[in-house]
């Protein structure tokens, strides 16, 4: 199936070592490479070709996206989970990955041995696409001080209009 457009409501799901914190949101995403989410507190994400502008965590501001580096891979993590890219993903980062399914999901795992740079990055993420139409349906992400981030779309709708303003950096 060709994904040209993706709209949906997201939950966020955020567990540290201090707290757990639930938020609501919308995210959208047009093919190849522009994605918006923001969520009910405020923070937000918005990826647009090269760039890329945020308020989440501790990461404020409007940064170019170079070749590689930690904001490339942070842009590609969600924006390769709605085109499927993860073995993409896993060569550009150099994860390891495995591939299971269980009665709800296609279930794809990366995950990396390498030392973080000061903290930074995931050291695992975890992809479940639908068994039939083969689309994200969520993202769990764990960093190096073990914080687990789960991101699930609810009510996608695919091909369906996307104002192309909420691109806009």
């Amino acid at each position: 199936m060709e994904v040209h457009t993706f709209q949906s409501q997201i939950t966020r799901h955020l567990v540290t070592s201090e707290d757990v914190t639930d938020r609501n949101g919308e995210i959208h995403f047009m093919t190849p490479d522009k994605l918006y989410a923001e969520f009910d507190n405020g923070t937000y994400l918005t990826i647009s070709e090269n760039r890329i502008k945020l308020d989440i965590g501790f990461f404020h501001g409007t940064f170019r996206l170079r070749k590689k580096g930690l904001m490339r891979s942070f842009a590609n993590l969600f924006l390769y989970a709605f085109q499927g890219r993860c073995q993409d993903l896993a060569e550009e980062n150099n994860y390891f990955i495995e591939t299971q399914s269980d009665e709800h999901f296609n279930i794809v795992t990366l995950t990396t041995k390498k030392k973080s740079f000061l903290g930074l990055g995931y050291k695992k993420a975890v992809f479940h696409f639908g068994l039939d139409d083969l689309l994200i349906k969520e993202l769990i992400l764990t960093d190096y001080s073990d914080t687990q981030d789960t991101y699930r779309l609810i009510a996608p709708v695919i091909n369906g209009e996307v104002d192309k303003n909420k691109f806009s950096l």
